[in-house]
């Protein structure tokens, strides 16, 4: 493996980072406590009303520590705050180190799996902020959630902050710039390409389809569901019942991007209009199909979108011994361990 780590003298490129928190939820109001009081603080229009008196933004600079309250969900964070409004919408830009940053996403994306594994996590997760950060107008770098990565304060055990610091500076880079690298839960069998699930998106050389049964260790590496046919049919406005379904894909193991219905003339629907009508969404939409009476049997495989490192198979080479070299090379075969002070986004 020596031709892929690629360790160039590191430079000290910590910085801090703009997180956009409570993405996912997007609340109206949200309490903030500190050694030095609790503010109420509420999104009208595109001003705010805090505690009461109405302010064109409210900024929380300097304590260690602040707890945070939105509707039911309760988080501590360091660094500090600006909080601004816009079309009534209430935006919380968190500016926290990148220490700090990593070891939380570490700690909420990969809470176990062993040391090696967590260090190509957080370099994972350093390639991914640097990479796509500040592609927001709102001025903020990333949000908290899935949309970017998953960041929850300072929530973070002492094996991610190892993993962090261990691993300080380095990202994946190819050809002098910083890789364009993706990361989920678990393949369920194969890992897939970038254009194989985003219409429009870019294969990079080092992005391939990967064939990995080592995250048969995950719980949901294959699932079951169950879909009534009655009422799946008469969603999709079909006069009777589907004597049989072809799944609409480009080979097995990539996402469904259809289904063909017969009775016996056949009909075609999108994969997305027909799983909103399944009544719960699917893991994925990589899964095979099979009818059986009133049902639509679902065999679905994996979790998570399926690009990129799988980090059940990631944490199942951990546990036989390989390290986050060796991890990261299997994932993203190519790329080169480098400071990114060395490297271009």
């Amino acid at each position: 493996m020596s031709e892929f780590l690629l360790v160039l003298s590191l430079i000290s490129v910590s910085r801090t980072f703009t997180i956009r928190i409570f993405a996912d939820f997007k609340p109206i109001e949200v309490k903030i406590s500190s050694e030095e009081g609790t503010h109420t603080i509420k999104a009208r229009a595109n001003s705010l009303m805090v505690d009461g008196k109405e302010e064109s933004y409210f900024q929380a600079i300097g304590e260690k520590r602040y707890h945070l309250t939105a509707g039911n969900v309760q988080r501590s964070y360091s660094g500090g705050f600006t909080f601004f409004a816009s079309d009534g919408e209430l935006f919380v830009l968190n500016y926290v180190s990148e220490e700090t940053y990593l070891a939380s996403v570490v700690t909420s994306e990969m809470p176990e799996g062993g040391i090696e594994a967590r260090k190509a996590q957080a370099i994972a997760a350093r390639t991914y902020a640097y990479k796509n950060m500040g592609d927001h107008d709102a001025g903020y770098d990333l949000l908290d959630s899935q949309l970017s990565q998953v960041y929850r304060g300072m929530a973070a055990d002492q094996g991610a902050i190892m993993a962090v610091k261990e691993t300080e500076g380095l990202v994946l880079g190819y050809n002098g710039e910083v890789a364009n690298i993706y990361y989920h839960s678990t393949c369920g069998g194969m890992t897939i390409l970038p254009s194989d699930l985003w219409k429009g998106a870019k294969d990079e050389p080092y992005h391939k389809r990967v064939v990995d049964t080592l995250c048969s260790i995950s719980p949901l590496y294959s699932w079951e569901d169950t879909v009534s046919l009655d009422t799946l049919a008469a969603k999709l406005g079909l006069r009777k019942l589907p004597d049989s379904v072809i799944l609409v894909r480009d080979t097995a193991m990539l996402p469904v991007k259809g289904f063909k219905f017969y009775d016996p003339e056949s009909h075609l629907f999108g994969v997305k209009e027909t799983v909103e009508l399944f009544g719960k969404k699917p893991l994925t939409n990589r899964f095979d199909v099979e009818m059986k009476g009133n049902l639509l049997l679902i065999h679905g495989h994996g979790y998570g979108h399926g690009v990129g490192m799988c980090q059940y198979g990631a944490m199942a080479m951990a546990a036989r011994g390989d390290n986050y070299r060796d991890i990261l090379s299997r994932y993203f075969p190519g790329t080169q361990i480098m400071a990114v002070a060395r490297l271009g986004k």
